[in-house]
């Protein structure tokens, strides 16, 4: 088995970053992985940079058209720029106050919002904005997946599942055995902490932000469970690449 994509989404809920390589921390997930979020006004996240659930921020499986907003990452400089329908872009430098406010405006006006229901983008300190903190690095078995898709009768894509690392030559399901056991992946070694329990975020399209696909629904009619992908932390880090291979310790 070996890695076949390695993903990252700067901003919690926009849309996908694929990378060549990353170098992994113990502890910690992709760098930038999730580093911003755009917290609810009112919210436990706003002026509190520690980790919160997702229902503090605005997020796909209740902001659908969050998905047909494009972002664009610059890593060296820290910037985001942002493109929609009809023209619509927006951008800002992550690092400043007046950057940050510019991109949650313009989100708002995307999805619109007035004044009092505001997003205000948010970065976190030590660990970022994932779903979960025992395991911020997440793989997803596109084996899983292509049976997943067989079950449902067309194609889905595999970035509607928001994973981390994208697995090939795996038979599928394998991974739901893994919880426990650690991988080698690189230079670096995951333990993997669970599996992955899916949400009705799932059923939106990651191009569109239509609710196009029963997901939970067929995974549990097919195959008895509503999980996709398992979670891992990171025991030991070290450079990752894509086409590594995976060597699955006891």
């Amino acid at each position: 088995m070996h890695l076949e994509r390695i993903l990252r989404y700067p901003v919690k809920s926009l849309s996908v970053e694929e990378l060549a390589a990353t170098e992994l921390t113990p502890g910690q997930g992709l760098p930038f992985d999730r580093r911003w979020a755009l917290a609810r006004p009112g919210g436990d996240a706003i002026g509190n940079t520690g980790w919160h659930r997702k229902s503090n921020f605005l997020v796909l499986v209740r902001e659908h058209e969050l998905a047909r907003l494009k972002s664009r990452f610059d890593e060296p400089q820290q910037t985001l720029h942002i493109t929609g329908p009809d023209g619509f872009e927006k951008g800002g430098d992550l690092r400043t106050p007046e950057g940050r406010n510019a991109i949650a405006h313009g989100v708002a006006e995307h999805l619109g919002l007035d004044e009092s229901t505001t997003p205000q983008l948010v970065e976190a300190e030590d660990i970022a904005y994932f779903d979960t903190t025992e395991g911020p690095v997440s793989l997803l078995n596109m084996n899983s997946h292509r049976a997943l898709e067989d079950a449902l009768g067309h194609t889905l894509d595999p970035v509607r599942f928001r994973m981390n690392f994208l697995i090939e030559s795996l038979d599928a399901w394998t991974e739901m055995n893994w919880p426990g056991k650690r991988l080698k992946i690189g230079g670096a070694v995951l333990e993997i902490t669970q599996i992955t329990g899916r949400c009705k975020a799932t059923h939106v399209n990651p191009e569109t932000g239509e609710l196009d696909a029963r997901v939970l629904h067929t995974l549990k009619h097919h195959f008895g469970h509503t999980q996709m992908g398992v979670y891992a932390k990171v025991v030991t880090g070290g450079m990752v690449k894509t086409g590594d291979p995976l060597q699955l310790e006891s």
